[in-house]
């Protein structure tokens, strides 16, 4: 990893945070970026959430690696009461216009440049976030992590495919395995993690392919099926995410 790689915080180069749009088109799905909850949410990142934000810069070039986003929200330590991730972000923003103070910090996203990808940049974001973590009296740092392959193994159950190991042991999922060597703790998965419901219309749009009839379709790009139901006019996709807790010490 190149020692020219800082942190630049939020607050000291709003400006950074334009590239957003054009990173995520290169790192998700379409369907991901349509997402209504995520676009409800993602201005607050940099309004009410702006002190949780931040970049990874070249120094040597100035040039953007990574946007990193982090969400604060409330939880009570117990795995039951974890939330989905669109539940947690929506109750995050609500608890904070409220005035009640989080307890938690939630890495949301970690944006690559891609022609920095393979460069070791997780060890700067695990850094940075337990920094992060401490300076705003956060007890707990939670993750609710998109697993790297899912995509490819879309009928299997999250439940089973998050603890598939490989002949050495360690996790099959490259996302998830890179978490548990850094001493990540498994909590909990959850299977409708993030819930799109849109058009048949606007799914044939996004994904560039027809739904004729009703039924479950493989959704390239996709953690599991896509569920058309065509009487009703409605697709519904389920992504699933594994929660893993980050030590803050």
């Amino acid at each position: 990893m190149s020692a020219d790689f800082v942190i630049v915080m939020y607050k000291d180069r709003p400006e950074l945070a334009e590239n957003l749009a054009e990173y995520e088109s290169d790192s998700y799905p379409k369907f991901i970026e349509e997402d209504p909850v995520w676009a409800q949410v993602a201005p607050a990142f940099y309004k009410e959430f702006a002190d949780f934000q931040f970049f990874i810069v070249d120094k040597a070039n100035d040039k953007l690696v990574a946007i990193v986003n982090n969400v604060p929200f409330t939880w009570d330590d117990n795995p039951d009461h974890l939330p989905g991730y669109h539940q947690m972000l929506v109750g995050a923003l609500a608890d904070w216009r409220t005035g009640k103070t989080p307890n938690t910090l939630s890495l949301t996203q970690v944006i690559v440049n891609p022609e920095f990808r393979g460069q070791g940049i997780s060890n700067l974001v695990e850094a940075q976030i337990r920094l992060l973590a401490r300076e705003q009296g956060m007890s707990h740092i939670n993750t609710a992590l998109r697993p790297t392959l899912k995509d490819q193994y879309p009928l299997h159950p999250i439940e089973e495919y998050a603890q598939w190991r490989r002949q050495d042991g360690e996790l099959f999922d490259p996302w998830l395995r890179n978490w548990e060597r850094r001493g990540a703790e498994f909590i909990k998965v959850e299977p409708e993690s993030t819930v799109i419901e849109a058009t048949v219309e606007q799914w044939e749009s996004w994904m560039g392919l027809a739904y004729p009839v009703s039924g479950e379709y493989w959704l390239p790009g996709g953690l599991s099926t896509l569920t058309i139901d065509r009487e009703n006019n409605i697709g519904r996709h389920c992504e699933p995410h594994v929660w893993y807790r980050i030590p803050v010490a």
